[in-house]
């Protein structure tokens, strides 16, 4: 028995037809997480017969798609892999497609120009994540956006001449409110509305929170995620912590930390708290302590799995730094795999107190989930690090007692 799609009601179709052309419903989770999301849009609707063809059309028109067009090839692939922004086209169905609300042309006018232009086609719900990669790379290489020319043409790509409603507008426009110092900025497009013009010129015109204010303000968060923990508020200290990585440019999205703008804090903080100190040292400071505390909380929330996931990551990237031994196992002899641990305690490590109490809060979760060797490893590095807390210290002894085998 057939089924008569046509004869459906004009407002189902209508929903079906969003459900499979949307770019919500298109957007797929990547395999892992170091992958950007990606786009797949089922077309073979379009194909289908002419009435279909008009009413899915007009479906997948409501999307909201940018253009980004540069003359470098690997910008496209930088946003793509280093700013995890989804592309629903690269090349030259990028750059044949016009059917977009907002044309992004980024170049660099003290460039010997190219003849070839590289565009990608991306959603809307992703041009934030564009402009924030943008900000960061600006902040890691400081002198980026000095030297480079930001033209953004915005038009309704249906309605020539019809005036894209406000709201619009600056879900378009803001997010380059992020994207500052250029060498030269220019917006084009019928009816741009001047107050929407005027807020984005005013954004751009304010400076990024120096070093010093970042590091204020992630110590602040910190603390606030501190006084949540002892309330037992733990999702509100959890996003605390979350808050305070942002606060200086590292991003955590479920278990992955990606780490942006480290030429940003290379200087010798001038005023605040951490005045005559080094911004990276500091920062690497606070990474660590907002690590530990993590640990903690997902220790009191009993979340063993999150507690032991992150304070392994942490324990195997600190390891791998000092000895460039690749791997993730710690189980092993703790008189040969560990000895790394003995020599760092005594080079004046910055966090030695928190590493120890991440080495420490680590072995407490190993030991809720059974993994019985790794539990005494980390005990044992924990006291290496924290000679003088007796409660480690008392471990120690105790879970040696336990394991006859390391005598």
């Amino acid at each position: 028995m057939s089924f008569r799609f046509l004869e459906l009601p004009a407002e189902i179709r209508d929903h079906i037809y969003h459900e499979i052309l949307s770019c919500d419903n298109a957007r797929r989770l990547p395999a892992d997480d170091d992958s950007p999301a990606s786009y797949h849009f089922d077309l073979a609707i379009l194909r289908t017969n002419r009435q279909i063809y008009h009413e899915s059309k007009k479906a997948f028109q409501d999307n909201i798609f940018i253009k980004i067009t540069t003359p470098w090839s690997e910008s496209i692939e930088h946003i793509s892999s280093e700013g995890r922004v989804p592309m629903i086209a690269v090349g030259p169905a990028a750059e044949a497609y016009q059917s977009f609300h907002l044309w992004i042309w980024i170049d660099a006018p003290g460039v010997p120009s190219r003849d070839a232009a590289y565009s990608m086609l991306i959603c809307l719900d992703d041009l934030l994540a564009f402009t924030r990669m943008w900000r960061f790379s600006n902040l890691t290489h400081g002198g980026l956006n000095p030297h480079l020319r930001l033209k953004l043409i915005l038009q309704d790509p249906h309605v020539p001449d019809r005036k894209i409603p406000k709201a619009l507008q600056m879900r378009l426009l803001q997010p380059f409110g992020l994207v500052k110092n250029l060498h030269s900025f220019s917006l084009h497009g019928e009816r741009v509305l001047p107050s929407v013009e005027e807020a984005l010129k005013k954004e751009q015109a304010t400076p990024d929170p120096s070093p010093e204010e970042c590091l204020e303000t992630a110590t602040a968060l910190k603390d606030a995620g501190n006084k949540s923990l002892q309330a037992k508020d733990y999702p509100a200290a959890l996003q605390h912590y979350t808050d305070a990585f942002a606060a200086i440019h590292i991003t955590v999205s479920g278990r992955k930390r990606y780490v942006y703008a480290d030429g940003y804090y290379g200087s010798e903080l001038t005023s605040g708290t951490y005045a005559g100190e080094r911004s990276d040292y500091v920062r690497l400071v606070l990474r660590v302590k907002l690590v530990a505390n993590f640990i903690q909380t997902y220790l009191k929330m009993q979340e063993w799995e999150e507690a032991r996931f992150w304070g392994r990551r942490s324990i195997v990237l600190f390891r791998a730094s000092l000895t460039g031994r690749e791997g993730d196992d710690l189980e092993g002899e703790f008189d040969t795999d560990w000895v790394w641990a003995k020599n760092s305690a005594g080079m004046g490590f910055p966090a030695r107190n928190e590493m120890g109490k991440i080495l420490y809060r680590t072995a407490l979760a190993s030991r809720e989930l059974g993994y019985e060797k790794e539990e005494l490893n980390l005990i044992q590095a924990a006291a290496i690090y924290l000679p003088n807390d007796e409660v480690v210290q008392a471990e120690k002894r105790k879970r040696l007692d336990d394991y006859d085998w390391f005598g």
